[in-house]
């Protein structure tokens, strides 16, 4: 029997011994935090909202530009709806893109000639749908992103001059500068890309363009001016360049 205790008492003091010389386990290391969004990539999207604007017609005397013929007048009415392409690439916080957009809109106005023109004249400006090419300078807040935009814009007008009897139809592609702000966020991210919502504002200067040359059947030859304010909507699509969107919610 004293044999078995010592036996036992033994084995308890060994099993203490290697107990004691048996490394630290090893503290338990946190995962680390996902990494933020990520705006790197190209997209393409759906875009609409309303577009307004102004417009001036001003008589035009070979290289001699005379009084107005309508003053300035608005121009409203108008849906504008189209589709985007563009990329982004980001550096810290900083992002860097651009975009191509096309709409259709149908902006016009029309107003009454003013004297010493005939006041039984009206002439109107339409456009019929708009194409910008952008670049974009954004900062980036995570899943949220700040921007500025600026570049080129193209459209599609009309200009009309009428009466009771007669209506003279001239038709020119206009030229100009856009300049706007916009957001967008983020609004479901997985491996592939995310899915984004945008809101925008973008102003359109096309300057002014010379319509009815010749003259035709009592319309004077003249200048028009023409500047465009949108405000729009969009949902994006967005694709990663080799998956560096590592997050996912």
């Amino acid at each position: 029997m004293k044999r078995l205790l010592v036996a036992a008492m033994a084995a308890g003091l060994a099993s203490h011994a290697v107990a004691a010389d048996a490394p630290a386990a090893a503290p338990a290391v946190k995962a680390a935090a996902p990494a933020g969004y990520n705006w790197t990539s190209c997209y393409v999207g759906i875009q609409g909202g309303g577009n307004w604007g102004k417009s001036e017609h001003v008589r035009r005397a070979g290289d001699v530009s005379g009084p107005t013929i309508t003053g300035t007048f608005n121009l409203s009415g108008a849906a504008v709806a189209g589709g985007v392409f563009g990329c982004d690439f980001q550096i810290e916080k900083t992002v860097l893109g651009f975009e191509n957009d096309a709409s259709w809109t149908n902006q016009h106005g029309k107003v009454q000639d003013l004297p010493p023109f005939n006041v039984g004249v009206t002439s109107g400006t339409r456009e019929k749908w708009i194409d910008m090419f952008r670049g974009r300078v954004g900062y980036a807040l995570d899943q949220f992103l700040i921007y500025g935009t600026a570049g080129i814009a193209f459209a599609g007008t009309e200009v009309t001059v009428s009466n009771r009897v007669v209506q003279v139809t001239s038709s020119q592609t206009r030229t100009g500068l856009a300049a706007g702000l916009g957001g967008e966020w983020a609004a479901y991210v997985d491996t592939w890309g995310a899915v984004t919502l945008k809101l925008e504002y973008v102003h359109v200067d096309f300057g002014s363009k010379r319509y009815v040359d010749p003259p035709i059947s009592g319309a004077v030859t003249r200048d028009v001016r023409l500047t465009d304010d949108i405000v729009r909507t969009g949902v994006n699509v967005r694709f990663n360049w080799d998956r560096l969107v590592v997050t996912k919610y």
